[in-house]
């Protein structure tokens, strides 16, 4: 893909097998918004990677090579509107992710928020984004700004000849006693050391399974919720 603009976007999304369709359709659906944005693009794929958190390291790797100033991890088996894209891109943030329902019958989404005593979210004003404590990494915006400061916080988990060093952003394993997969530890790592992880409400995202579609829009779902706007139950 290729565009023109001041900024750049690399899109990595890591595959087994084939990706969805659903998934591609998005992307290229999206590009016209994005070009008409002012932003230039790109494309890495890694085809059947057993190792995800390798996979996506590589695919980091390219993109900086590539001068992006923005990295956006997708998952293959995610669908999206065109729009929700670009509001991912342009939501004000070095990490920046949008959250989508897992794969269950009943409605679910992964990551964890912030919350004030009351137990509603922390939301910025400006935008309605919400402070997030772990995002996934399906639909995930990352700066390079965000890269640089990672590898200074995190020394260790960069690898390669000094001159060009790569990083590791999201390895996994064990923190104190619980296994921790990549998406939740590169949060994790991130907000001990980093900076704040802004979350996007109101994206509609699919997470697409073989033959059945789990549709979802996580601003929708917390209205509904117990006390929220949308609260079957709620009479005032």
């Amino acid at each position: 893909m290729t565009g023109s603009g001041e900024k750049k976007v690399v899109f990595c999304i890591p595959v087994v097998g084939r990706p969805y369709q659903a998934c591609l359709d998005s992307l290229v659906a999206s590009v016209p918004l994005i070009e008409a944005a002012g932003y230039s693009h790109g494309l890495v794929q890694i085809l059947d990677c057993p190792y995800i958190s390798g996979a996506r390291a590589q695919m980091l790797r390219v993109a900086l090579d590539a001068k992006a100033d923005m990295i956006v991890f997708i998952d293959y088996d995610m669908s999206w509107k065109p729009a929700n894209m670009l509001k991912l891109i342009e939501t004000e943030g070095d990490v920046v992710a949008g959250t989508y329902r897992m794969k269950l019958d009943h409605e679910d989404y992964m990551g964890t928020i912030e919350t004030r005593p009351d137990n509603t979210p922390v939301v910025r004003e400006s935008d309605g984004a919400i402070s997030a404590k772990l995002v996934p990494a399906g639909f995930l915006k990352v700066t390079k700004e965000a890269i640089d400061r990672f590898m200074e916080a995190y020394p260790d988990l960069c690898y390669g000849p000094l001159y060009h060093l790569s990083v590791d952003l999201f390895n996994h394993g064990v923190h104190e006693r619980i296994w921790w997969g990549e998406d939740y530890s590169f949060a994790r790592r991130w907000k001990d050391k980093c900076g704040p992880i802004w979350l996007v409400p109101d994206l509609d995202l699919d997470h697409n399974h073989k033959d059945k579609v789990y549709r979802g829009n996580y601003h929708r779902y917390l209205m509904a919720c117990p006390g929220g706007s949308a609260d079957p139950e709620r009479t005032t």
